[in-house]
């Protein structure tokens, strides 16, 4: 009898975003609906955390406690501190050489040590694997990351898993943005190295392409895997044909102040949700506060909460409704009892579609701009750019009075995309049960 199949995903869970818990909730799912007896196993984040959530076996992405960066590399001392040091003349540069070798030293009899270790953990754990999946994610890139953290990670499974036999899917990835040639190397090693392609939109294709990934053209676009979701996790109320009573306000990390520049920007932001929620519970609207990412978007909940308490609005229930976060039931039980969700989070509108919630987009990224042309439902997407509290307040008033028509025309674009993303487990898990060619 042939052993259980073993299926190895990876990615970046484990860290708090919910929009990355659900898809892998949702990979986990369909793995087991079509391979019931398969041995599950996630290289991710935080593995604590996944094996409390997901119920499945994990380790540890990381060879060490932090990832790797170039700042590691560099042994000088910033220039501007340089004259912090103690005057000394020879002994100033002394203690300049003696730094150097040291952080050199702790590199090359610390992290070089540990980091063949992990090759070698990593080996033993993919030898006794079928496949490898890169399970949907932003982790394709290297903008926020650097070189060596997702992409030499993801470089560092993937060869190891196709010297070892295993077949290698990348499914429903988003791509980019790219920043760094290493780190663009390590990416498109990796994707070469693949049995299977898919991509969640066009525009990840096309950023690959631009760093001359050319092997594109017959690697198929699915939708986000978490139009998979299990419909147990989307029992929806009755319809209602009143007007609008809870509307979910998503919230998001958008410009928060990281040095001078971005004050502005991150104030301008705050004012015009501020401005919203207001006109919002003016009008008698219930304004539910959402965020998808409880390590980034915390702060800029508790912000909006101090600005509306400066400007004596509403800040408490019954008309602003701000609880915990911490699961993705919980996510759902709250976009479940809203009648609209705006947002910028991309999986709090995913899972508004699902619930079929009428959904206003607030755009910095792509794949949100994506998201909703693919659907036919550009119309209801701002650029958080730009964005002003009377273009927000129109479109939430057009949003309103489209709410009726828009419903079965949600339900029907989110059955189609449920059909394709099943159609594409069909394609990566019918035929493991076969001898790999």
């Amino acid at each position: 009898m042939r052993a259980p199949t073993s299926i190895v995903f990876y990615g970046n869970f484990g860290a708090g975003n919910l929009g990355n818990e659900v898809t892998l909730q949702t990979v986990i799912e369909e793995t087991r609906r079509w391979l019931p007896d398969a041995r599950l196993l996630c290289v991710c984040t935080s593995p604590g955390d996944v094996q409390t959530r997901h119920g499945i076996a994990a380790v540890s992405s990381l060879s060490h406690e932090y990832h790797w960066a170039w700042s590691d590399l560099d042994t000088g001392r910033p220039r501007e501190n340089r004259d912090a040091l103690p005057p000394g003349g020879g002994t100033h540069e002394r203690r300049g050489v003696m730094a150097r070798l040291a952080r050199l030293a702790g590199i090359m009899f610390g992290r070089v040590p540990r980091e063949v270790a992990h090759w070698y953990r990593m080996l033993r754990l993919i030898a006794r694997s079928d496949m490898l999946v890169v399970a949907g994610t932003g982790i394709v890139t290297d903008a926020n990351c650097g070189s060596l953290s997702w992409p030499y990670e993801m470089f560092k499974l993937t060869i190891l898993a196709r010297l070892c036999g295993a077949r290698v899917v990348f499914l429903s990835v988003g791509a980019g943005p790219f920043r760094y040639r290493l780190g663009c190397w390590f990416i498109k090693r990796s994707l070469s190295m693949a049995h299977y392609r898919s991509y969640r939109d066009v525009d990840s294709k096309q950023r690959l392409e631009s760093i001359g990934f050319t092997a594109t053209a017959h690697d198929p676009v699915y939708p986000d895997l978490v139009f998979g979701l299990a419909r147990e996790h989307l029992a929806v109320q009755p319809p209602s044909t009143a007007p609008v009573r809870i509307v979910g306000l998503g919230l998001k990390d958008y410009a928060v102040p990281v040095n001078d520049a971005d004050v502005q920007r991150y104030r301008t932001y705050l004012g015009v949700m501020a401005d919203f929620v207001m006109w919002l519970q003016a009008r008698g609207h219930t304004v539910r506060l959402i965020i998808g990412d409880a390590q980034y978007d915390t702060r800029v909940r508790e912000d909006l909460i101090a600005l509306l308490e400066s400007r004596n609005a509403h800040a408490k229930a019954p008309l602003l409704l701000s609880d915990p976060v911490p699961t993705v039931d919980e996510l759902l039980r709250q976009l479940r009892d809203t009648d609209a969700v705006v947002s910028p989070r991309f999986h709090n509108l995913v899972l508004g579609l699902m619930l079929n919630k009428p959904v206003i987009a607030l755009s910095d990224l792509p794949k949100v701009t994506a998201l909703l042309g693919d659907l036919g439902l550009g119309r209801y997407c701002l650029p958080l750019a730009s964005l002003n509290s009377e273009t927000l307040v129109s479109r939430f008033a057009l949003l309103q009075s489209d709410r009726e028509a828009l419903k079965p025309y949600i339900r029907d674009a989110v059955q189609k995309y449920r059909e394709a993303v099943s159609e594409q487990y069909g394609n990566i898990y019918g035929n493991l049960q076969r001898s790999f060619t």
